[in-house]
């Protein structure tokens, strides 16, 4: 069974234990004496269905990301954080870097989805101004100018409470 997803790395297809990984390569980890897990004290390669989901342990706001788009061909683990309200989070003993995602493919991706997910990758995801102005266009609402006010550009005071 395969499910696609994306995982995220740092700069140049890096993971956070600082393994570089190379588009379409496929990668796997010895089962052997250990099964997959998933966690930080996991085993196996971590993946998210929902791109901005991904984003999660990696701060796009403050530091250079490659998103990839993968392919689990092994084994697969699913994991929930209900409390967090991440759903469809992943753990592979075998995956595919299919390919880097383009600035466009992300966007294209994002601008689809229903506020709280496009909210979820403003606050982790450093945006230009033209995709500023393109996730304006595309979801004419507050709550999405008030998210980028906030995470986008700092502004402590987007929320403002409401007055008694």
């Amino acid at each position: 069974m395969s499910i696609e997803g994306y995982k995220v790395f740092d700069k140049g297809l890096i993971n956070s234990y600082g393994v570089k990984f190379e588009e379409k390569q496929s990668y796997q980890v010895d089962t052997s004496l250990r099964s997959i897990k998933y966690g930080n004290q996991g085993y196996g390669f971590h993946f998210v269905k929902r791109l901005e989901d991904g984003l999660r342990y990696f701060d796009g706001l403050n530091q250079e990301i490659d998103i990839a788009k993968v392919i689990a061909l092994g084994e697969v683990k699913e994991f929930y954080d209900d409390y967090y309200g991440y759903y469809d989070l992943y753990v592979t003993d075998c995956l595919y870097i299919d390919h880097i995602l383009s600035r466009n493919e992300i966007m294209d991706y994002i601008i689809k989805q229903p506020f709280p997910r496009i909210e979820r990758f403003i606050q982790r995801y450093r945006l230009t101004e033209e995709e500023i102005d393109i996730i304006i266009e595309k979801n004419a609402i507050l709550r999405i100018s008030q998210a980028i006010d906030y995470y986008q550009y700092g502004n402590k005071d987007a929320y403002t409470k409401c007055k008694k």
